[in-house]
């Protein structure tokens, strides 16, 4: 260690050089200070540094940063200082130092760059004035590493503006959902965004956790909504049947309806409805092989063409049809005769009624032999 007189040497030379090794001198003084000293040490160390500070090199900042950054008695002003040097030099200090108060933070933080930003989201410990100020002004990174962070503490409002700040940004996501502070609001606006990956991780958390509880009521509103949803649909298909049926809605509209929506469970009933056939069977015609009893139907029931074309296309997503069959389907549509398809369902509907006919007791037996052999087989007319 320097003498006192070597550090007078130091202080009266006005190179760059002297500057730097008298710095280094009175770092070394005040790091070999004993307890019963070093705030005696602390005062003259800082008093000395903060008159040379301005016109030290870089590289000698920075290594004073590095060698007093974390040290709980450092000069509070010189601290300040460095805590506002560029982001280098001040990385080491905003990330350790013990000295700096939560208002020096939240002055550093309001105006630094996001290098600054970056260190103090590092901290052992960051009070919620300060993870205010991180997270209005903190880019993903910052927000990432405070959320991450288990030392710092977050008021009500800002978990809700990193909530929304993390919509798009997965590593924000994942890092909130690891706190066990999250509150239930923030919760409840993070849940919906969250990507399957990391739902699959809030499971593995625990019952206790706000989020498992929070994705547990949320999976339980979903379900009762859909089946609200589900009821409704329902009940609006069968109003539109009942209109059909009582000539208050054109039938062409409820066939649109239905077909373009994909709903052909309600098709089929519609059609069955008007046509006085069971509801399965005709259910079972829509997705047929053959188009054949689904043409008759249509016909007699006066859908018309265009509408007849929207079951076509219905049909053809889920058979995988062609354009060709689509084609052939229409012109066997077009082709058939509103007379004809009048007889041919009047025979379909007698020949279902018989089938659904309570069978004598002579006679059971040679019916339930028809039965076999027509089986999957719901209407004559599908035959051959």
């Amino acid at each position: 260690m320097l003498s006192l007189a070597k550090l007078a040497e130091l202080a009266k030379d006005k190179s760059s050089s002297a500057r730097t090794n008298l710095v280094n001198a009175l770092t070394d003084l005040f790091l070999a200070a004993n307890d019963d000293d070093v705030d005696q040490v602390s005062l003259m160390f800082g008093d000395i540094v903060m008159k040379v500070l301005g016109r030290l090199e870089d590289e000698a900042r920075l290594t004073l940063a590095k060698r007093v950054g974390g040290h709980q008695s450092a000069p509070h002003d010189l601290m300040v200082e460095l805590a506002q040097d560029t982001g280098d030099i001040a990385r080491p200090v905003l990330e350790n130092s013990p000295v700096l108060e939560c208002d020096d933070l939240v002055r550093v933080a309001q105006s630094a760059s996001m290098v600054h930003l970056d260190a103090i989201a590092g901290r052992e410990s960051v009070s919620e004035a300060v993870t205010d100020v991180l997270v209005d002004r903190g880019d993903d990174a910052v927000l990432t590493k405070v959320a991450e962070n288990k030392g710092a503490h977050f008021g009500a409002t800002s978990f809700n503006r990193l909530v929304e700040k993390a919509r798009a940004v997965p590593g924000i996501q994942a890092a909130l959902i690891e706190r066990k502070d999250l509150p239930d609001d923030a919760a409840r606006q993070l849940v919906p965004f969250l990507s399957e990956q990391l739902k699959e991780r809030v499971k593995e958390l625990g019952a206790d956790n706000t989020l498992v509880q929070v994705m547990a009521e949320r999976a339980a509103a979903e379900v009762t909504a859909r089946a609200r949803r589900l009821q409704e649909s329902r009940e609006q298909s069968n109003q539109v049947i009942r209109d059909v049926q009582s000539q208050k809605l054109k039938i062409d509209d409820a066939v649109q309806q239905f077909a373009r929506s994909d709903r052909a469970a309600e098709l089929g009933i519609l059609l069955a409805k008007v046509s006085g056939l069971p509801s399965a069977a005709v259910s079972k015609l829509i997705y047929g092989k053959s188009d054949k009893a689904l043409i008759i139907i249509c016909k007699a029931n006066g859908v018309s063409g265009i509408a007849f074309k929207d079951i076509l296309t219905m049909r053809a997503k889920q058979l995988r049809l062609g354009g060709l069959e689509l084609n052939a389907a229409i012109q066997r549509y077009a082709g058939m005769s509103f007379s004809s398809a009048k007889h041919s369902l009047d025979a379909i509907r007698a020949s279902a009624n018989k089938e659904n006919a309570p069978a004598d007791a002579e006679d059971t037996g040679a019916k339930s032999g028809r039965a076999r052999k027509r089986r999957n087989v719901p209407f004559a007319a599908q035959r051959g």
